[in-house]
């Protein structure tokens, strides 16, 4: 049951099972159905989740209505509303599971017991990069072209998971130019 969790964690430096079950004793366990909020926009994000499997999606919604996406996680990742754990206010953003899911959640009070008991576990601070990296997806700098290249090549799994409609928004296109991209890079 936690195969996926302990391989991640060993990324972060060799654990002895001691130092594994002391992660392990301290996870929550939850499921979601497709379409369900890990958070809500308004709520504070008080843990780390690992996703043992499925997908969600951290989206935000603009004054005119429409939906942005920030962030899209899929299987083995580790995901959180950072700007709401870090300064422990309301989120801005939502994180909706977008199929079954199941993850693991360790709280912000368990994780800084970890990292008081080892330097071992300060180490799990290096978690906060890997669900954090920024969206270079969403940078002007890169062409359309590059951006779904780069996601092709970083997360091939998001275009297997996703509806188009959500990809666009991360890489910050439109569908029409995503599927243009999409077109010219196939063909």
């Amino acid at each position: 049951m936690y195969d996926g969790i302990k391989n991640s964690l060993v990324k972060f430096g060799a654990l002895s099972e001691t130092q594994a079950a002391e992660i392990t004793n301290r996870l929550g366990h939850l499921r979601f159905a497709r379409g369900q909020f890990l958070i809500r926009e308004g709520q504070v994000c008080q843990h780390f989740y690992f996703i043992n499997s499925g997908s969600f999606r951290q989206h935000t919604i603009t004054d005119s209505g429409d939906e942005i996406t920030l962030n899209l996680w899929a299987e083995n990742e580790w995901m959180f509303e950072h700007k709401s754990f870090i300064s422990q206010q309301a989120s801005i953003s939502n994180i909706e599971a977008c199929s079954d899911s199941e993850v693991f959640s360790l709280s912000v009070w368990d994780f800084h017991e970890l990292v008081k008991a080892s330097d071992l576990f300060f180490r799990l601070g290096k978690i906060f990069e890997q669900a954090i990296q920024p969206n270079e997806y969403q940078q002007n700098r890169l062409s359309p072209e590059e951006k779904y290249e780069l996601l092709l090549r970083n997360k091939p799994r998001i275009i297997q998971l996703f509806p188009l409609k959500h990809i666009a928004s991360y890489l910050g296109m439109t569908p029409e130019t995503l599927s243009r991209v999409r077109k010219k890079i196939i063909s």
